[in-house]
C-alpha cells in the first residue's frame, strides 16, 4: 500500500469496501447455487439481475479499492456462464425459499451500501453509492411483487 493514497479514504471506509467486496463474492456464488435450483423463470430473470447488480457493485468497489492503494480481496470463483435455458438437477431447494434467501442477501446489500454512503467522504462515491442503492432497492422491490403474485410471500394473520 502507498502511504500518500491511503490518505485518500478513511480506514473505516477502506474496511467497509473491502468486507462488502467479500460478501458481494458470497453472494454471486451462492445466488449461481440457487439459480440452478429454481424452476421459476422470473425468479431466474431476478438471480441474474442480483448477479449483475453484484459484478458492477465489486467493479467500483475494486476500483475505489485501487485508488486508495489497497489491493481487493480474491476470490477462487471460476463460475461458469449461467442461462436461463440451463437445465437443472432435482430441486432441493425451493422457490419460495430461494425468494426469501434472495430477499434477505437483497436487504443486505442495501443495507451495506446505505452504511458505504454514510461513511462515504468524497462526491464520486456519493454519487455511485447513491445509484447502487437504488438498483438494490428496486429489485428488492421487483423481488417482493414476484413473490406475492406467486404466493410466496403470505400475509401476516391478525
Amino acid at each position: 500500500m502507498l502511504k500518500e493514497n491511503l490518505a485518500s479514504l478513511p480506514f473505516q471506509e477502506i474496511f467497509k469496501l473491502w468486507s462488502q467486496l467479500s460478501v458481494n463474492h458470497g453472494y454471486i456464488a451462492s445466488s449461481h447455487a440457487f439459480f440452478q435450483h429454481t424452476r421459476d423463470k422470473n425468479l431466474k430473470m431476478v438471480i441474474l439481475e442480483f448477479i449483475q447488480c453484484l459484478k458492477e457493485d465489486n467493479k467500483q468497489l475494486t476500483l475505489l479499492l485501487q485508488d486508495s492503494g489497497v489491493l481487493a480481496p480474491t476470490t477462487s470463483l471460476t463460475s461458469s456462464k449461467i442461462k436461463l435455458t440451463d437445465i437443472r438437477g432435482k430441486t432441493i431447494i425451493h422457490d419460495s425459499d430461494i425468494s426469501a434467501i434472495l430477499s434477505m442477501n437483497i436487504a443486505a446489500s442495501v443495507i451495506a451500501v446505505s452504511q458505504a454512503l454514510e461513511m462515504a467522504t468524497k462526491k464520486k462515491h456519493l454519487t455511485k453509492y447513491c445509484e447502487l442503492h437504488m438498483r438494490y432497492a428496486l429489485l428488492g422491490a421487483k423481488l417482493i411483487e414476484l413473490s406475492q403474485k406467486k404466493g410466496w410471500l403470505l400475509a401476516p394473520t391478525h
